[in-house]
């Protein structure tokens, strides 16, 4: 049990170590083309949910409470992510090692899983925030985008598998 708790811990820290790898441009910068500006890499998430808010026809006063929620939460989880990174960092150390550290990779995977949490929190009160200034009718569109997005995402989920299968 210990062995499989270990694996899955691991396994679920390497995952996301190839997620900052990916979004990493090899410069060291942690910036990856297009994506670098936005700020929230390694949270689609949050990326998705924020250009849905941009296509939504919201008054001044309205931008200015989204972008300054927004503001907020991006300072807050900064610190965050860069505790992830550094755990990520870590990890890529540790699997270097002429040998392997369960205990430590296994502490490392623990405290990913906090890091996780704290960042899915900070989003969740952010995204809380925000729909409390939207109108009804602006909330039905943004239900409807995800709704639209969902959508998609299945129809391309079974055109990859069909495609995959020829």
């Amino acid at each position: 049990m210990k062995l499989l708790t270990s694996t899955l811990l691991c396994t679920t820290l390497m995952a996301s170590t190839g997620a900052v790898l990916a979004e990493d441009g090899g410069d060291g910068s942690g910036r990856s083309g297009r994506h670098h500006a936005r700020g929230m890499q390694g949270m689609p998430m949050v990326e998705h949910v924020v250009r849905s808010l941009h296509r939504l026809d919201l008054s001044e006063e309205q931008r200015e409470d989204v972008h300054a929620v927004l503001r907020e939460m991006k300072a807050a989880i900064r610190p965050v992510m860069e505790e992830t990174r550094a755990g990520h960092e870590q990890l890529k150390e540790l699997i270097k090692a002429t040998s392997f550290d369960e205990e430590a990779v296994a502490a490392l995977a623990s405290k990913e899983g906090q890091l996780a949490a704290e960042r899915m929190i900070i989003a969740s009160r952010a995204f809380s925030d925000v729909y409390v200034v939207l109108t009804d009718e602006q909330r039905e569109e943004l239900n409807a985008m995800s709704e639209r997005r969902k959508q998609h995402k299945s129809k391309m989920r079974r055109h990859k598998k069909h495609s995959s299968s020829n």
